[in-house]
């Protein structure tokens, strides 16, 4: 897998520009994550060959079985042959499993052949399957760090924008805080002219009655509260 990723960077390492290597990385990217994806898939496949070869085993394991249980059930019957003195039938059924025991011991070391090439095969799927997951990780390692340069370099290239956005927004914002502040203080100044015009006119119906007008102080009254307060 990684010999790919090898050859290419060795065919372009000699003169290639910066935007050459950089359509090589993500070609190089592009061809790992083909290659895991068709490495699963030939995982898969191999799985399922692995699991027709352990029925196959499991298969000839039950027919060894059942050839072992054959030929005990005619060594019965050879036996219950000379105890009846018939050497003759006797040997019949001993050759008889003499054939069992052949095919048995044959379909024995199938068996044991089989069941290694299945161990072994089942070892390396699943070393395969490690690897895979590994060459997984990176990818997904590499994908992250990528993204994170590239929000990296476009919060660099936006700072400055950014900043004299934000400068723009808060001049606004003070502005609109003081026109705000006038047109409260306007608001204020209107409703204390109205109260003063409410008590003038309050004050001229009064002094049009004659109710709570005092005369000007003469003289008199002046020397009057003079002497009142000499005396106290």
């Amino acid at each position: 897998m990684m010999g790919i990723l090898r050859n290419i960077l060795t065919a372009v390492r000699g003169g290639a520009s910066e935007v050459g290597e950089a359509v090589v990385d993500a070609n190089a990217m592009r061809i790992l994550g083909q290659e895991i994806r068709d490495a699963e898939d030939a995982i898969g496949k191999a799985r399922q060959s692995l699991t027709n070869l352990k029925a196959t085993e499991i298969k000839l394991k039950r027919e060894i079985n059942s050839l072992q249980q054959d030929a005990t059930d005619h060594e019965s019957k050879a036996l219950l042959a000379l105890e009846a003195n018939n050497e003759a039938l006797a040997m019949e059924v001993a050759e008889r499993i003499a054939e069992i025991e052949a095919e048995a011991a044959e379909k024995d070391a199938e068996h044991r052949e089989l069941s290694g090439q299945v161990n072994k095969i089942n070892t390396m799927i699943r070393g395969r399957e490690k690897t895979i997951q590994k060459n997984k990780r990176e990818l997904e390692k590499i994908k992250t760090v990528e993204q994170l340069q590239k929000a990296t370099s476009a919060m660099s290239t936006n700072f400055a924008a950014t900043n004299a956005s934000e400068h723009r927004v808060s001049k606004a914002l003070e502005r609109v805080k003081n026109k705000q502040s006038h047109f409260e203080d306007r608001m204020e100044a209107g409703e204390w002219m109205a109260e003063t015009n409410q008590s003038d006119d309050l004050d001229a119906k009064l002094k049009g009655a004659g109710i709570g007008a005092s005369a000007k102080p003469g003289g008199a009254s002046v020397l009057e509260r003079l002497k009142q307060k000499q005396a106290g």
